[in-house]
């Protein structure tokens, strides 16, 4: 136990353990009240902007403005689970697994217990930690199903306009925003293939749902419309 507390401890391994403090600090507040579940979630738009706003919202400025690439953020999110799963179980899996990993490095490979060693190990950790998050979380999606749409009906958000969150492609898989009772709710849509690229900021309209429900369909605005 010694040993694990002198490791947590170390330089390479001590922004884990902190990040995990916090954590574990998030969850006994939760428990005695004091702090709401959903205080730190987010819808993968994620409610704030990568600014790093309170709710982690991943706008991205890093918007990766590749409007052509079948890669996007908002799909690599969901392919994570976020969005799917409230954010804070997603963080919770996910330092913990980095923590795991880095205390294990530090320990047992060649070069470990060093800064260098920590920053090379950085990415390798945040890609196997989010795989791990991804795996653990799977289970709970049942379970939160319908966490994202906040309990709204799919079908309110059929003919409503909605405004892009990221560059979104041919066909491709994105988040938008639409207004709800006056609030701004997230949703993952997919894009008419005739329509086009479409721009981060560019309105859109909801006509339908994919077959498997999971995605809202969406098309080019007119200009009339």
């Amino acid at each position: 136990m010694q040993e694990l507390l002198h490791a947590a401890g170390s330089p390479p391994n001590i922004v884990y353990t902190i990040l995990l403090m916090i954590v574990i600090l998030y969850w006994i507040s939760v428990v005695i009240g004091v702090m709401d579940l959903g205080a730190f979630d987010m819808d993968v738009d994620m409610d704030a902007d990568v600014d790093m706003d309170l709710d982690v919202d991943v706008d991205a400025d890093a918007d990766l403005e590749v409007e052509g690439s079948a890669f996007s953020i908002a799909g690599a999110l969901h392919f994570f689970n976020f969005g799917k799963v409230p954010f804070m179980f997603l963080m919770t899996f996910l330092v913990t697994s980095m923590w795991i990993i880095s205390i294990w490095a530090n320990q047992t490979l060649p070069g470990g217990g060093t800064l260098i060693f920590a920053l090379v190990l950085l990415f390798p950790n945040l890609v196997a930690g989010l795989l791990i998050t991804k795996v653990l979380s799977m289970p709970l999606i049942p379970v939160f199903k319908d966490y994202s749409s906040k309990g709204v009906a799919p079908i309110d958000y059929i003919g409503q306009v909605c405004t892009m969150r990221f560059p979104t492609g041919n066909g491709q898989v994105g988040q938008a925003e639409v207004l709800y009772d006056g609030n701004p709710l997230l949703i993952s849509i997919k894009t008419d293939s005739e329509s086009g690229a479409f721009k981060k900021g560019q309105k859109a309209l909801i006509i339908g749902r994919t077959e498997d429900k999971k995605f809202f369909l969406v098309r080019a605005l007119a200009e009339h419309e």
